[in-house]
């Protein structure tokens, strides 16, 4: 179909559901299945959810449909972008290099965090995970970081398939994958919740996750719970770094693009919901505080596992059903690379995967090593390891960063122009139906260009604050 076909030779979609579970694929991923558990049990549960979904609206879905727009109008990858849009301002092609950067920084940690969930479902299910006390189960995964080569294999047993899937194309390798991979992932997801609501804690869990408790936010803070909930909607969505834009530039343009926006973030949202419907009934049948941060999957829950009756059952699942999502993000964003390294430097798909691929594993070295050879580097101070870094450079730094820089050249003159947004936006629609006046756009501009760039400076200030200051 060649409405599907992307710039440069880089292929396209067969159809527009691989274009949407692609698409969706790539913002399901680890900010779901682990992130939003634990930040929501270390903010309060259901008023961080509250506001997680109100900054969706006002942050998420209008920067999905940016980043949309940008790649379906330039028809090329983030890299090109932006001179395609606003040919002759230099200063805008900066945001093309912040997105390739981005997504290298991203991947040089996603891919270790991947490898790790694909090395425990491969010990769940072996069984070598059953009976373990608490202090084994501690002892296992400190194990793992304290090897290179446990770490280093694990992470290439998902970046090499992973490539192999994207040097076959688009249609014939990534979207082919991703079809059933998601359809797979949503009916364990349905499993698992499925099972953990039969559970006895899981109207507490429930009490917990879904009913509003000033209680529990007055114990972090209120602003520390809304800089949490906008913080998650960027690594969620993996917003900022034309993760996104580059598969607007597969799509044609009788589809809508806002449609297509709220159906992403959608999916997004159900399998981050879905996940805390796993989670936090566990959590208060066995008696886990639901706020013990990042080590509740890798550490708290598998104690559960390796003693709840059928754990080894329920924990293989769980963790087929973690590496699958942080899969479908891997798989996204390594597309997005090997798409800037066509577009940009005119390489031939076998040539740019390779290059990518290559790379990637370089990137993942010293985010291994930080965990034990370099375990006395800590570049952010305190306890901070090279993972931390990496995680700070993306999600308080460049993630942003990028969004801030798509909505200026989006609203402003001597970018794109607030009109070529609305024009892509409303593309589906019949010619002349479109009143670039009414008070609807009017709003949206003001809004776009004080409210949201606002929101997103926001978010930059609070990173540094909470990193350096509280």
């Amino acid at each position: 179909m060649d409405e599907h076909n992307g710039g440069q030779g880089r292929g396209g979609f067969a159809t527009h559901l691989g274009f949407i579970l692609v698409a969706a694929g790539c913002s399901i991923g680890l900010g779901n299945v682990w992130r939003f558990p634990y930040i929501t049990g270390q903010s309060g549960g259901a008023i961080f959810c509250l506001i997680y979904l109100l900054f969706l609206l006002l942050l998420g879905l209008p920067l999905v449909t940016v980043e949309l727009a940008i790649g379906r109008a330039s028809r090329v990858s983030a890299t090109k972008s932006f001179q395609v849009l606003a040919p002759g301002v230099r200063r805008w092609n900066a945001i093309g290099f912040i997105a390739l950067v981005g997504k290298y920084v991203l991947l040089s940690f996603y891919s270790v965090i991947t490898g790790w969930l694909l090395f425990y479902a491969g010990r769940m299910l072996q069984g070598e995970m059953s009976g373990l006390s608490e202090d084994g189960v501690s002892r296992q995964f400190a194990s793992l970081l304290a090897s290179p080569s446990d770490q280093f294999f694990a992470m290439l047993a998902v970046l090499l398939p992973t490539c192999l899937v994207c040097y076959r194309g688009v249609s014939r390798g990534v979207e082919r994958f991703t079809k059933p991979v998601m359809v797979g992932m949503f009916l364990l997801v349905f499993l698992l919740a499925g099972y953990a609501l039969t559970l006895d804690g899981a109207s507490k869990g429930l009490e917990f996750y879904l009913m509003p408790s000033l209680d529990a936010v007055s114990k972090v803070g209120f602003w520390h719970v809304v800089n949490d909930a906008m913080n998650q909607v960027f690594f969620s969505l993996s917003i900022g770094v034309g993760c996104i834009s580059i598969f607007g530039s597969y799509i044609g343009r009788r589809h809508s693009l806002l449609k297509d926006a709220a159906v992403i973030v959608g999916l997004d949202t159900a399998v981050a919901l879905l996940s805390g419907l796993v989670i936090f009934p566990l959590c208060f049948t066995y008696g886990v505080s639901p706020d013990c941060g990042p080590t509740l999957i890798f550490q708290t829950l598998l104690n559960l596992f390796s003693q709840m009756p059928g754990g080894r059952i329920f924990g293989t699942l769980f963790f087929i059903f973690l590496t699958i999502a942080a899969l479908t993000t891997l798989l996204a964003v390594v597309e997005g690379i090997v798409a800037d390294n066509i577009d940009a430097f005119g390489m031939k798909r076998g040539k740019a995967t390779a290059l990518t691929f290559v790379l990637l594993v370089l990137l993942g070295i010293p985010v291994i090593l930080g965990f034990n050879l370099w375990s006395g580097f800590h570049p952010l101070g305190g306890s901070s390891g090279i993972m931390d870094l990496m995680d700070f450079l993306i999600s308080d730094n460049l993630l942003p960063l990028g969004a801030l820089l798509m909505v200026l050249f989006t609203v402003s003159r001597k970018g794109w122009n607030w009109k070529g947004y609305v024009e892509e936006m409303t593309a589906d629609r019949p010619e002349g139906t479109t009143d670039l006046n009414s008070p609807r756009f009017r709003f949206l501009r003001i809004y776009y260009t004080w409210g949201l760039t606002s929101l997103i400076g926001v978010i930059l200030v609070m990173g540094y604050i909470s990193k350096f200051l509280l």
